[in-house]
């Protein structure tokens, strides 16, 4: 049997808590990606895993970043 939960406003949508056991037992926290597949009475949701190929295929000129000096060498690196 699973845990109960409750459905609440969260400014034009609607959002169901998942409980602390659940989010540390299934690995999920603030920001995790999930996938949601309506299937009649019942919501299966899923953690979708970040998909490097996705990642770039949403890359835009104005989201890339420029070089960033960080200063001398530190150790062996090669520059």
């Amino acid at each position: 049997m699973g845990v109960q939960s409750h459905v609440a406003r969260w400014g034009n949508s609607l959002a169901v808590r998942i409980p602390k056991v659940v989010a540390e037992q299934w690995g999920v926290r603030e920001g995790s990606c999930v996938e949601l597949d309506p299937r009649d009475d019942r919501l299966v949701m899923r953690r979708k895993t970040p998909d490097l190929s996705d990642m770039v295929a949403r890359m835009t000129p104005e989201s890339l970043h420029t070089e960033v000096e960080t200063g001398p060498a530190q150790g062996r690196e090669e520059w």
